[in-house]
């Protein structure tokens, strides 16, 4: 009797979390990149150099789009490419273009969390559009999900991976652009395999930390950005998301240390299941260690070695969509596409 109860309890509870994610909050998508249409680059973090944003300028504009790169955009102050003033204003101006149909961060580094209180959200909702970066991005990505529930882009940036077309970054350009673009990751005939976002290589497959399948809205990003944001407006939601974290040069004491701190938070609690990227820097065996000890027994699915981080082969992730982890089958499959239909 109770094996034949179970299955319409299964199968309720996945009813009722599909409509949580359907109606429990209301996203809104930024229209698919075309020809001509005009994309912003910023330099928000660190310290960028001209000549290399000029020569991705020169190769995204072969590839149809109008690039627009501000005059001084090679500042410096500190190890920051400029003031928070002359950062935050540079922002403003490419989130208040109702012209630009995307923004692109040059490069990670440092300094975003220092005028996340500077930005106009309000501009951006009214004019929405793609925003693209990751690593110190990962501070503009969650306060743009909290502020506007606009869907934002962590992958590649254009001095990091897309400045090149070839070798490991080409597995990066190709899915940023294809998803950028249509709203999927490969050629399929079916639909819901289209938004599979595939493995580098049969070799490059993640693996299973804990098994299970589990849906939720995607959210995460940099473990170093993601803890800095705790206690602050802009801090990560998790409850009934699939977080997906990444980290460079950062030991594996302070990767626990950072966990410690979501856990302590009562950040860890309630998540559907987690993705873990590229943690380079870190011992191995010590980090398999420590995320076992945050990880194993929380009774959601893990999925541990995904190909996205500060690495050469990394798949652009949008915030706020909705998606499913299989860790058994080791795939993360986006439900929705992360672009307004045209």
């Amino acid at each position: 009797m109770l094996r034949n109860s179970s299955r319409p309890i299964a199968f309720l509870a996945a009813f009722l979390l599909s409509c949580a994610l359907a109606s429990g909050e209301d996203w809104t998508r930024p229209r698919p990149l075309r020809a001509g249409d005009v994309i912003r680059f910023v330099a928000p973090a660190g310290v960028v150099s001209g000549d290399e944003v000029r020569r991705c300028r020169e190769l995204f504009e072969a590839k149809g789009y109008k690039v627009v790169v501000p005059e001084n955009i090679e500042r410096r102050h500190l190890y920051l490419n400029g003031t928070d003033e002359e950062r935050a204003a540079e922002l403003n101006e490419a989130l208040r273009d109702p012209e630009a149909r995307a923004v692109f961060a040059c490069r990670g580094g440092y300094g975003l969390t220092r005028i996340l209180d500077r930005l106009d959200y309000d501009a951006l909702a009214e004019h929405p559009k793609i925003v693209l970066g990751f690593s110190d991005l990962t501070g503009l990505h969650l306060a743009i999900g909290a502020k506007c529930r606009l869907v934002s882009f962590h992958g590649p940036m254009p001095l990091a991976s897309l400045n090149r077309e070839d070798g490991d970054r080409k597995y990066a350009s190709d899915l940023l652009w294809r998803l950028l673009r249509t709203g999927t990751y490969a050629d399929s005939p079916s639909p819901e395999a289209a938004l599979t976002i595939p493995a580098p290589s049969p070799a490059q497959r993640p693996k299973a930390l804990v098994p299970g399948k589990a849906t939720g809205r995607l959210t995460g990003g940099n473990l170093s950005l993601v803890a800095a944001t705790v206690g602050t407006p802009y801090q990560i939601e998790t409850k009934g998301r699939i977080l997906f974290l990444e980290d460079t040069h950062e030991a594996a004491y302070r990767v626990d240390r950072m966990l410690s701190q979501l856990r302590l938070a009562g950040l860890l609690d309630g998540l559907s299941g987690v993705v873990l990227g590229s943690f380079d820097g870190a011992d191995e065996k010590e980090l398999a260690a420590v995320f076992r000890d945050y990880f194993a027994d929380r009774g959601f699915p893990v999925l541990a070695g995904f190909p996205v981080g500060h690495i050469p082969h990394n798949a652009a992730l949008p915030y706020g969509v909705p998606a499913e982890i299989d860790a058994d089958a080791a795939t993360l499959r986006l439900l929705e596409s992360p672009l307004a239909a045209e």
